[in-house]
């Protein structure tokens, strides 16, 4: 269960203060899910007690479905790695490699339970449920099933793999959010428009400043854990995240394959999934 963890020990190539603040992030998870388990929501002062939240943050953390704890209870045992997976850009795509969690998953799998739902905006809840199911499968791999899911909602053209666009989604931003973690993950292969890399440039930049963009540069700060490179890569951010940074990071480590530039990208990423997820799934609670 998610609220079971068991936690493994840091792999050998990763630097004990990074892997150690691995196992402390992972904790305060466990923590977290608990207490939401518990009491069914947790308010912001929790979340800071429990060391999730920085202070001066107000966002509260959702209750995720049955199916999307599900996932999350998988990724925890399998972790997100930086890596490179070819995309098909075809409609109809096989799901039989990908983990028997995430096969067959729809928008309607992630939507909230009945008891929780006001039906304040369906149409919007619909679109936010797109994008919450494409963002846990880009998590498990399944790009090409998160890429038919996001597209029509933030590419204002048809394409022959996700159909006709959906013009002015409130879920639009999200949509392009998720996109450019579709192409980073296909990474070093070429796609429709050049490199995944570089085609995540493009969708980053789609995005623009983003609500949890703070939270992944704070999540690249903790996790450079004074290594003196690592410190330098986040302080080339400024104040503000750089997405064309983040993404050349990426890109080094994929090149390199630098053990301990590839064990900071896969922390990041981690906590830029799940960050993004409590913000999509909060965005679709609300109007559910």
């Amino acid at each position: 269960m998610y609220s079971r963890l068991h936690l493994k020990p840091s792999p050998s190539h990763v630097p004990k203060s990074v892997g150690a603040k691995l196992v402390t992030s992972a904790t305060r998870l466990v923590t977290l899910t608990v207490m939401a388990q518990a009491s069914d929501a947790v308010s912001p002062s929790a979340a800071v007690a429990a060391g999730i939240m920085p202070k001066g943050k107000q966002a509260a953390t959702p209750v995720y479905s049955e199916r999307v704890l599900a996932v999350l209870n998988y990724l925890e045992a399998n972790p997100m790695r930086l890596q490179s997976i070819p995309m098909m850009y075809e409609a109809d795509v096989s799901s039989a490699h990908l983990p028997a969690v995430i096969q067959g998953l729809t928008p309607a799998d992630v939507m909230p339970p009945p008891s929780q739902r006001r039906g304040t905006d369906t149409a919007a809840a619909e679109h936010f449920a797109r994008v919450v199911a494409g963002l846990l499968y880009v998590a498990c791999g399944g790009l090409d099933q998160a890429h038919n899911l996001v597209t029509p909602l933030c590419w204002g053209a048809p394409t022959p793999y996700a159909g006709k666009p959906i013009v002015g989604s409130p879920a639009a931003q999200d949509a392009s959010y998720v996109h450019a973690l579709i192409h980073r993950s296909e990474g070093l292969n070429d796609g429709e428009f050049g490199s995944g890399f570089s085609n995540a440039n493009y969708w980053y930049v789609a995005t623009g400043p983003h609500p949890v963009q703070e939270r992944v540069l704070d999540a690249m700060r903790r996790h450079a854990a004074g290594d003196r490179r690592l410190d330098e890569l986040v302080a080339n951010h400024g104040e503000v995240l750089s997405p064309a940074k983040w993404v050349a990071a990426c890109s080094e480590a994929a090149h390199s394959r630098d053990a301990t530039l590839t064990a900071w990208c896969e922390a990041v990423i981690t906590e830029e999934f799940k960050t993004l997820l409590e913000h999509c799934y909060s965005r679709l609670a609300a109007v559910a």
